[in-house]
């Protein structure tokens, strides 16, 4: 008698790539049916702000009054980002009839990833892994994931 495990997609995600991984079976490990790529993830944060503000003395010394819009940009990037494989995760998960969804992401894409998700895509979310393993191979991932469990 065969025992039919549910279909279970994995994500694993940072600001700058999302990977939609799958079990082939209960053994034999991970396959990768979509990459997600998003260069703009990859940008040091000055360089998402276009127009460079000087810089300015006041009592506390010489300062960069454009700090909190690079780090702002940054975040506006990864939230885009989010949203985007929220929406694609939605469109899929449907189509491919996903029972469970694990996310691995760091922890403020993973919330980002989080809020980005409809309901019904949200209610597959089964585990949350609260550390980036993105660039790990299938079975470093593998490993991550039966820890976890």
């Amino acid at each position: 008698m065969k025992v039919e495990m549910p279909l279970t997609w994995v994500v694993v995600a940072d600001a700058s790539r999302g990977r939609i991984l799958h079990f082939k079976g209960h053994v034999s490990g991970l396959e990768e049916i979509h990459d997600l790529v998003n260069p703009e993830g990859r940008l040091r944060s000055r360089d998402l702000v276009s127009d460079k503000h000087g810089n300015t003395h006041d009592r506390k010394g010489v300062g960069s009054p454009q700090m909190g819009e690079h780090a702002e940009a940054a975040h506006q990037v990864e939230k885009a980002f989010a949203n985007e494989l929220g929406k694609t995760l939605g469109k899929l998960t449907r189509e491919a009839g996903v029972e469970k969804l694990i996310l691995a992401a760091p922890p403020r894409f993973l919330g980002d990833l989080r809020r980005s998700l409809d309901k019904q895509t949200a209610s597959l979310v089964t585990q949350e892994i609260n550390k980036d393993i993105s660039t790990l191979s299938l079975d470093q991932i593998k490993t991550h994931l039966d820890r976890a469990a």
